[in-house]
């Protein structure tokens, strides 16, 4: 080896080691706060009775019927099918509910509206915002990433843990897609009832939980649902924040990525997720030139819409662990840009992937043997 091929390798072992101090230092007080991560401990839960967890195992919950609010497909129990099923050709119209808080009933996560996929506004250094006032009965406290309101005479300490761990676990995926959050909060209001949240919020009694992306405010009550709500919630806060409002994060992408979080990263895998995934593996599911077109799941039965959640969930997630690297961040940016879908996906991940069915192909057979990303070995 001659002495130009010896400063080469000098060269770029500098350029790549100065490169990777610098993403040391500018996430490493985000990440610091993983260490104090607790699965095992999570105060956002109620302990539940032997009846209440009989009757979960025992029945699939059912949605009420709200067209008025139109935040949530309505739940009709259908007998799950073995072949490919379809949602109705309505379901290809874009839905952005009007209002801007919007319902999470427990066990399902609604799609988001327009007026909620807002492109947020970096603060300038030495810009103030002002929080919320907390709620009678609530104490208040300002955090690194939060400003949290619980139910009570103080916010407790194990909530605060909790809370920025999650923030920490979440941005080993997301630090590129929300740079905001290290200078604008997110604003969580914990209740230690139901009654007590409905009271603030004004929400029906089948809501588990409500949040404003557009304002960063998630409401909670304690509840075994809570903290997957949480993760989810704050999922679509700092990814969807990414897109703006003439481009907003396409459906599929966004519900896909927050119960991925919501699963790898929030450790809250919904029941409902490996019975649909098993689905998938069997060859059921939508195909993907159908899946990225759809953008309104209203009126589609409660089996469709699980099952649309898990195959986007297991798309996001095979683009996520596909290729090392910003692949992903590539692809998000390019449909940021109003790339279509299949000219994105070459421009991050390059050939095989030019076309849509191309992934489907590659993904179906990942699904169902992991030798491409190895995220089932």
């Amino acid at each position: 080896m001659d002495i130009l091929s010896k400063l080469r390798i000098v060269f770029w072992g500098l350029v790549i080691g100065l490169w990777g101090i610098f993403m040391y230092q500018y996430i490493n007080e985000d990440m610091s706060v993983l260490k104090r991560f607790r699965v095992g401990k999570d105060p956002l839960a109620a302990p539940a009775s032997p009846a209440a967890v009989l009757k979960r195992n025992l029945q699939r919950p059912q949605l009420p019927d709200q067209p008025a609010l139109q935040t949530q497909a309505q739940a009709q129990a259908q007998p799950q099918a073995a072949a490919r099923p379809a949602l109705p050709q309505s379901s290809l119209s874009l839905i952005r509910p009007g209002a801007d808080i919007k319902e999470i009933p427990g066990g399902m996560m609604p799609e988001h509206s327009a007026n909620e996929k807002t492109a947020i506004p970096v603060v300038h250094s030495g810009g103030e915002e002002n929080y919320p006032d907390a709620p009678p009965g609530f104490a208040m406290k300002v955090m690194r990433h939060f400003v949290v309101y619980e139910e009570g005479p103080a916010v407790s300490s194990e909530l605060e843990e909790t809370v920025e761990a999650l923030h920490g676990n979440i941005m080993l995926d997301l630090v590129a897609f929300s740079p905001w959050a290290r200078e604008k909060k997110v604003f969580i209001f914990f209740s230690q009832s139901q009654e007590t949240y409905r009271r603030i919020t004004g929400r029906p009694a089948w809501s588990g939980g409500a949040a404003s992306l557009s304002e960063r405010k998630i409401y909670l009550y304690k509840s075994e649902e809570a903290f997957g709500i949480l993760a989810h919630e704050l999922t679509h806060i700092y990814f969807d924040s990414f897109f703006p409002a003439s481009s907003p994060s396409p459906l599929w992408l966004s519900e896909g990525v927050a119960t991925y979080i919501q699963s790898e990263r929030g450790f809250s895998t919904p029941a409902w997720l490996s019975q649909n995934l098993a689905l998938l593996q069997r060859g059921s599911g939508f195909k993907l030139g159908d899946l990225v077109r759809i953008e309104n799941l209203q009126g589609a039965d409660e089996d469709n819409v699980r099952l649309w959640y898990a195959q986007s969930y297991s798309v996001v997630r095979f683009l996520m662990k596909l290729k090392a690297g910003d692949a992903f961040y590539v692809f998000c940016k390019s449909l940021r840009e109003g790339r279509p879908a299949a000219q994105s996906l070459y421009q991050a991940y390059g050939m095989p992937y030019n076309k849509l069915s191309s992934l489907e192909y590659a993904w179906r057979y990942d699904l169902k043997t992991g030798k491409i990303s190895g995220v089932n070995r």
